[in-house]
């Protein structure tokens, strides 16, 4: 993992970030603020890339990967965006239903096998987490299935806000 992406990560991971915003309303029993998704893969020259994907009950989110760019790091950030705020919102409302089912932690372990993907929730005291194999995560009979494809609807407005900046760099 390198620094600049272990620095958004943390950024993420952080609780106290959201310590000075106002407008939080929790979510769940666990009074979750941040929902999130993280998983490795190989790139091209077959170097193991991380990818976080999180959001928080404000309705915001960022999902960022690393790459061999001089930077190390790409990313894409939704703020003020209402398909983003919405796809965030859903995120966390989903994984906050589940944290009876997670593992509840101090740390979100890093990701290490190619084909896992972790889901997490954040409260004030714990990260609550589960590590499965992506193929079980779409299975629409698993508990876990709502929680995964609004990680992936929340990908999906990225998305569209790129095809709109690409669109109007165009015009």
């Amino acid at each position: 993992m390198n620094n600049a992406y272990k620095n958004m990560r943390g950024f993420w991971l952080d609780i106290n970030n959201l310590e000075s915003k106002t407008g939080l309303k929790a979510e769940g029993k666990d009074e979750i603020l941040i929902a999130g998704l993280e998983y490795c893969m190989a790139d091209n020259e077959g170097k193991i890339k991380n990818i976080i994907l999180a959001a928080s009950v404000l309705g915001n989110a960022s999902l960022y990967f690393e790459n061999n760019s001089p930077a190390g790091i790409g990313g894409m950030i939704g703020e003020n965006n209402e398909e983003v705020k919405k796809a965030a919102l859903n995120f966390i409302k989903a994984g906050a239903e589940l944290t009876e089912k997670m593992t509840s932690s101090d740390i979100l372990p890093e990701p290490k096998e190619i084909n896992k993907i972790t889901l997490f929730t954040i409260n004030k005291k714990h990260t609550f987490f589960i590590t499965l194999d992506e193929l079980s995560a779409r299975d629409t009979k698993n508990d876990f299935y709502k929680f995964y494809a609004y990680s992936q609807q929340l990908i999906s407005a990225f998305r569209h806000i790129d095809e709109k900046t690409q669109k109007d760099k165009k015009q």
